[in-house]
């Protein structure tokens, strides 16, 4: 957790979930002898190691392939074979960095290890017990599925305290049935009976909804990290003032003890200089009164975010962008392409 000016940003860690990619070609990726993609890492005691990637971990294919990180690993696990311990060894690594830098939950998610649920429960059986006892964050367990919660439940030791759960919705409520049960946590996603919300009155209509939901069951306020769902901008150009009027109003309707959270860095898929609209994203929607953000905080940290600079060319670009006042980015485009932004 991370105290700012606006009072502490609590952090969902984003990063130990298996559809996570990373280019073949990046840094972060080596080759074995034979050429074939292996992840370095460090384990607890400091020594290097570099765990193998499986073919079914790989996409695409030369200097644009893909490497789903966090799907080599798990599978690395759940085959019981040699890279085993390598794969677990991975996910701590993950774990460890993400809890270096402030993450309060670290968001677990397995949906895309495979197609079948069998799999998916004990591969989140696995990555909990892989995971959880690395450092002193609480786990958050993602799923669309309730066999995968409910597994990743069970599996939990709860040192840290029960985990918050990935997430409730209209569409979803037996997931609050689940979290009231067993004493969690939960994200509230602001999804309505017919689907994603169009507007900020909708979403902030969803938000009321589900959080009377919750407490109907009896959740307390302070259990429930509301989230009005961020979309990217390249698809809708107001999608992220949609959000942030939705923060506004739900602050001011909800009160302080509900958590407004959100997967902040969809915001910025389809665009350039992805890192700069996080981050000035982060800052716009805790300023709307966020309080949480599932975000990734190595590559973001509010820390450093709340201390940016927001009188630069580029902060203004990139918020204008962000808060639908440069509809399309034609502004934040034309600045990129000439080389403005760098």
């Amino acid at each position: 957790m991370t105290d700012t000016v606006r009072g502490p940003f609590i952090v969902i860690g984003e990063n130990i979930h298996a559809t996570r990619v990373l280019l073949r070609s990046g840094a972060r990726v080596a080759s074995l002898a034979d050429g074939s993609p292996a992840l370095p890492f460090t384990d607890d005691e400091g020594c290097e190691h570099v765990l193998p990637v499986p073919e079914a971990a790989l996409e695409g294919a030369g200097q644009k392939q893909k490497v789903k990180h966090v799907k080599a690993a798990v599978l690395a696990g759940l085959a019981g074979g040699p890279d085993a311990e390598l794969g677990r060894g991975y996910v701590r690594h993950l774990a460890r960095r993400q809890a270096e830098v402030g993450a309060a939950y670290l968001d677990l998610n397995v949906d895309e290890v495979a197609n079948d649920l069998a799999t998916r429960v004990a591969a989140m059986r696995w990555l909990v017990g892989a995971v959880e006892d690395a450092t002193s964050a609480s786990l958050a367990i993602d799923s669309s599925a309730p066999e995968v919660l409910r597994a990743g439940l069970d599996a939990a030791a709860r040192a840290a305290g029960p985990p918050l759960l990935n997430s409730a919705s209209l569409e979803r409520l037996d997931v609050l049935d689940l979290a009231a049960a067993e004493g969690c946590a939960a994200v509230l996603g602001a999804v309505g009976a017919g689907g994603m919300p169009a507007s900020a009155a909708e979403r902030v209509a969803n938000a009321e909804r589900i959080v009377e939901e919750a407490t109907r069951r009896g959740m307390p306020l302070g259990a429930l990290h509301v989230d009005p769902l961020v979309l990217p901008v390249a698809v809708e150009p107001e999608v992220g003032a949609w959000f942030l009027e939705a923060l506004r109003i739900l602050r001011q309707r909800l009160g302080p003890q509900v958590h407004l959270t959100g997967g902040l860095s969809n915001v910025s898929f389809g665009m350039p200089l992805r890192k700069l609209l996080n981050d000035v994203f982060i800052d716009l929607a805790a300023e709307a009164g966020a309080d949480s953000g599932i975000i990734d905080p190595v590559a973001s940290d509010p820390r450093r975010i709340f201390a940016q600079d927001r009188s630069t060319h580029a902060y203004r670009l990139a918020a204008d962008l962000l808060a639908g006042r440069d509809p399309y980015g034609m502004e934040f485009l034309s600045a990129y392409r000439a080389g403005e932004l760098a």
